[in-house]
């Protein structure tokens, strides 16, 4: 089974992202911001990161970075899924390991699973 990580401070849409992926078979963890999120990926292995780029403290971009000086974590493939997705463009993430930025506004809950699946492939 796939292991993803939601990093997102909404915890009404963390839990939803959570949801959606269990139902397609996913075995999913979540953290609420880039701290409690660092202590999870290192001791849940997840194959593919959802988060969010602005969340209260070391915001997501913090995290990036942070996640790019291990060799290994900063294989871990990201989709960005923020409100902000007009004010970043993928180009600018791409070389902290994101492979696909959604747009929270515009966003169906499913596409969070097809989304997962496409950047695990």
């Amino acid at each position: 089974m796939m292991r993803v990580l939601v990093i997102d401070d909404d915890e009404w849409l963390a839990k939803l992202f959570t949801r959606r992926l269990e139902y397609n078979g996913m075995v999913v963890q979540s953290a609420p911001n880039a701290i409690e999120a660092l202590d999870l990926i290192d001791s849940f292995r997840p194959a593919v990161i959802i988060l969010d780029l602005f969340m209260p403290g070391p915001n997501g971009l913090v995290l990036l970075h942070e996640l790019q000086s291990y060799d290994d974590l900063g294989r871990i493939p990201v989709v960005v899924c923020t409100t902000s997705a007009n004010d970043i463009t993928l180009e600018q993430l791409r070389p902290y390991g994101v492979r696909l930025l959604l747009d929270k506004v515009s966003m169906h809950p499913d596409d969070i699973a097809k989304a997962v699946r496409e950047v695990a492939a």
